[in-house]
């Protein structure tokens, strides 16, 4: 069984005997209503459990004041329960607060049993939905954190990245193949979105740092879209490419200081003397030195964009670490 279903049941559990206990002991009537309203409250995540408490705190209010209004001038009948759904069902979707539908309306259901309202009822009912509410979002403070596999996948991907680069900078003066980098890639990716997954958990669970992680993560994703970009044109390219040990060089470069912001922004001015360095050289005679050329600039086009994006990381990275 996964420890988040271990961790969820048990705060489940905890919450609902929690809020039951409270209620009998504060006397309330229907007291196992807090349980249940609790067990309802129990999200995955602490924020989705803050946001799903409100909106049925919200919810149970409304659906009291419509209830109490039906039956106080139609009388407590049966039928006018149903009445009650007819407008309450609309106005929770139309506030989308439909997540409070069932247990508001089993708090209005109390208003049916009891026959009558007032305001010893309605403190009654308030109370069930507060205690239910507040022991769910209390046990739910407890949310296990995955900060540890978190920073190294983070490690892997950026390994990973300095790997492939200077893979792509090989394959420019060697007879290496470019496509026996596809597997890693394809892993690169993997990893990327994995860890995109772990650390969406981590914010809604209000875990520090983790929205950072989270925008620096998205970042890494549209950087591994830029070396697929990359794979394809340097797969155009010839090993035997006379100016190709310009390119080599560059991305050689790059996957050696890409976490190192001073450095990347180094990379970035070669880069740009690189492609007017191209930009000068005459025009291609043959179709085939054409397609190579184009090649070129779309891979400088790539790396461009990549090492703006790592500088981008870098420079939010080392201002985090002043501030310290």
């Amino acid at each position: 069984m996964k420890k988040s279903i271990v961790s969820r049941t048990i705060k489940t559990a905890l919450a609902s005997l929690l809020a039951i206990i409270v209620s009998q002991e504060l006397s309330l009537e229907f007291a196992a209503a807090a349980g249940i309203i609790a067990i309802l409250n129990v999200f995955d995540t602490r924020k989705a459990t803050i946001e799903g408490g409100l909106k049925r705190t919200l919810s149970a209010v409304i659906a009291l004041l419509i209830g109490g209004f039906l039956f106080e001038k139609l009388g407590y009948k049966n039928w006018v329960f149903g009445l009650y759904l007819l407008l309450f069902v609309p106005v929770s979707f139309l506030l989308k607060i439909e997540l409070g539908l069932g247990p508001s309306s089993v708090i209005v259901t109390h208003l049916l049993a009891f026959g009558r309202i007032d305001s010893a009822i309605i403190l009654n009912e308030m109370a069930l939905v507060f205690i239910g509410t507040g022991f769910a979002m209390l046990t739910n403070f407890y949310a296990p954190t995955s900060q540890d596999r978190l920073n190294k996948l983070i490690d892997n991907i950026d390994e990973d990245m300095t790997f492939i680069l200077n893979l792509f900078g090989q394959s420019l003066i060697t007879h290496l193949d470019v496509k026996l980098y596809k597997d890693k890639i394809s892993k690169l990716d993997e990893d990327i979105d994995k860890a995109i997954e772990i650390a969406i958990i981590e914010n809604d669970n209000l875990i520090e740092n983790s929205r950072d992680i989270l925008d620096n993560l998205r970042l890494r994703n549209r950087e591994m879209d830029l070396l697929e970009e990359m794979y394809h044109d340097l797969k155009t390219i010839p090993p035997e490419y006379s100016d190709g040990k310009y390119i080599s060089d560059i991305l050689i470069e790059t996957s050696e200081n890409l976490t190192d912001g001073e450095e990347m922004a180094k990379v970035k001015n070669r880069i740009d003397f690189l492609k007017n360095h191209f930009n000068m050289m005459k025009l291609p005679e043959t179709h085939e030195d054409f397609a190579i050329r184009s090649a070129i600039f779309q891979v400088f086009r790539s790396l461009d964009k990549f090492v703006d994006i790592s500088n981008y990381i870098n420079n939010k990275l080392n201002k985090k670490k002043g501030k310290r």
